[in-house]
């Protein structure tokens, strides 16, 4: 009986352990408030956890005359001062992707069935809801940041969106509904977060790829930013005005 208790009680001890060795691993705290790395202003980035190079849309090119018309156009309004007359003078949010790589920090709450990140520019939110299945494009309605979907595969958060509205665009790249988002976020440091992006569309003769980077703020707290009264426009031709009285 002795001889077969211990044997019991070491297969049990057995089985313990190989659950415990089966078990992953606590998936990383992306928690915290984080600002674009390097910072805006000309900080130079430790080449550690510098970005990628984001390169052109890699467009076909009955989609590229115009962007390469809207480009010339955008270097115009740069060179002359004015603004960009992107969806900013009309009030309207950077949407997915752009909002990643807002003007301001981001703030991340996360929870095992949901990871939010909030933009102060604009008071921007995406939600991210784990191990679900993403949604087709059409079977959801188009918005700002569409519909997300995240899974870990170890300490990479992969993050999938689709149902982005067709002219909330990111460096003016056209696309359709059905465009899809995949990143894979990861820590590069315990306060390095990277951003890998792939964007996939039938406007695109291959997927369009590059990385972020973030950095944590300690102790920073999201302010209100709202687009309550913007005087500025820009006309059809370009060109900046003020809008007189209301």
């Amino acid at each position: 009986m002795r001889g077969s208790a211990i044997a019991s009680g070491a297969l049990l001890i057995g089985a313990w352990l190989a659950a415990v060795a089966a078990t992953p691993a606590a998936h990383p705290d992306f928690s915290g408030t984080w600002e674009r790395y390097p910072p805006p202003g000309g900080a130079k980035a430790d080449p550690r956890y510098a970005p990628t190079p984001i390169p052109d849309p890699p467009l076909k090119p009955e989609f590229k005359v115009k962007w390469d018309i809207d480009q010339k156009k955008l270097q115009q309004r740069i060179e002359e001062g004015q603004p960009a007359g992107d969806n900013y003078v009309h009030c309207i949010p950077d949407g997915m992707p752009a909002m990643m790589m807002g003007m301001f920090p981001m703030e991340i709450m996360q929870r095992p069935e949901q990871i939010n990140i909030t933009q102060e520019a604009f008071n921007q939110v995406r939600r991210i809801y784990m191990n679900q299945k993403l949604p087709k494009w059409d079977e959801v309605d188009p918005s700002f940041y569409g519909a997300s979907v995240g899974h870990w595969e170890g300490q990479t958060l992969v993050v999938e969106t689709t149902g982005i509205k067709d002219y909330v665009t990111f460096r003016w790249a056209p696309h359709s509904e059905s465009m899809k988002i995949t990143e894979r976020m990861h820590l590069l440091a315990p306060d390095y977060l990277k951003d890998e992006v792939t964007v996939e569309d039938d406007h695109f003769a291959k997927p369009w790829t590059w990385a972020w980077t973030f950095h944590r703020m300690k102790d920073y707290k999201l302010q209100e930013y709202v687009c309550e009264d913007n005087r500025e426009y820009v006309s059809a031709d370009g060109s900046q005005h003020l809008k007189i009285g209301k």
